[in-house]
């Protein structure tokens, strides 16, 4: 079996002085997380922006740049708000990711079901 490839993003809402620490903490806890599942990591970024909305966050360009090259199948992040918080920008972001073919995984949760239900409760329990 081909072993998957997987991008790590990371991501805060806000700068501040522990930020760095913060990002490393995530980053350390999805490469275990990765390396449990026999993932290949092809590369990281990370943002420090507000999770409503997908500009100026240069981190997920990257990956979604990649993502588009088809070098991804997997994107791993701490958990789902650190991809995004506001309910409609974010499930729009999910479908790009399905056209993709992009699973996403979280340490916590593993694989996310990427179908539209439950992914629609969970963004509307963000808000």
């Amino acid at each position: 079996m081909e072993q998957k490839r997987a991008w790590i993003y990371c991501r805060l809402a806000l700068n501040g002085p522990e930020s760095a620490e913060l990002l490393t903490a995530q980053r350390s806890r999805l490469e275990t997380y990765a390396k449990e599942q026999s993932f290949e990591i092809v590369g990281t970024s990370s943002d420090i922006a507000s999770g409503i909305g997908f500009d100026n966050r240069t981190g997920l360009v990257e990956f979604q740049n990649e993502a588009a090259d088809g070098n991804v199948d997997i994107l791993l992040v701490s958990d789902l708000s650190r991809l995004g918080q506001a309910s409609e920008a974010t499930l729009q972001y999910w479908f790009l990711l399905r056209d993709f073919n992009v699973s996403v995984h979280t340490a916590d949760s593993g694989k996310v079901d990427m179908s539209v239900d439950p992914i629609i409760e969970k963004i509307l329990s963000w808000a």
